[in-house]
């Protein structure tokens, strides 16, 4: 075997040995010792058992968050992640209620308060899709 063939064999080894695929565990998809947890649509990420992030709104803040805790224990860009991913889904609440009483008002004929709650609903539609590009842009 030649210098070049030991040196590719050794690079090859290193890339396999770095690359962790998903495993579907009854309790959710374990990448490495992180394991992501369905609660209905909302994620949960734990590390060696210890809950690190809960609540997370988007898949792919989810797996990005894992991919950054297998190989770090905390790490600011994943704090970033969950914060922008928080607010994410604090906007997408507050679009569907303002949806629900904005159709509400209008099923009882109090266009008054349907234009308002329509408004209310289209400012928070707006901010919900810029907090959603934010947070995929750094999700990337």
């Amino acid at each position: 075997m030649t210098a070049l063939s030991k040196k590719f064999e050794q690079i090859v080894k290193k890339e396999l040995s770095s690359t962790v695929l998903p495993i579907k565990t009854d309790d959710g998809i374990l990448l490495g010792d992180v394991l992501i947890s369905n609660e209905g649509t909302l994620k949960t990420i734990k590390k060696k058992d210890s809950i690190k992030y809960t609540n997370i709104y988007l898949n792919s803040v989810a797996i990005k968050i894992a991919k950054i805790l297998m190989t770090r224990e905390n790490s600011f860009q994943a704090d970033n992640l969950y914060t922008l991913d928080q607010e994410y889904g604090k906007w997408l609440t507050d679009s569907l209620l303002l949806k629900a009483q904005y159709e509400k008002a209008k099923a009882k004929g109090d266009n008054d308060r349907a234009d308002v709650f329509l408004a209310r609903y289209i400012e928070s539609r707006e901010r919900t899709a810029s907090a959603k590009s934010r947070v995929d842009t750094l999700a990337r």
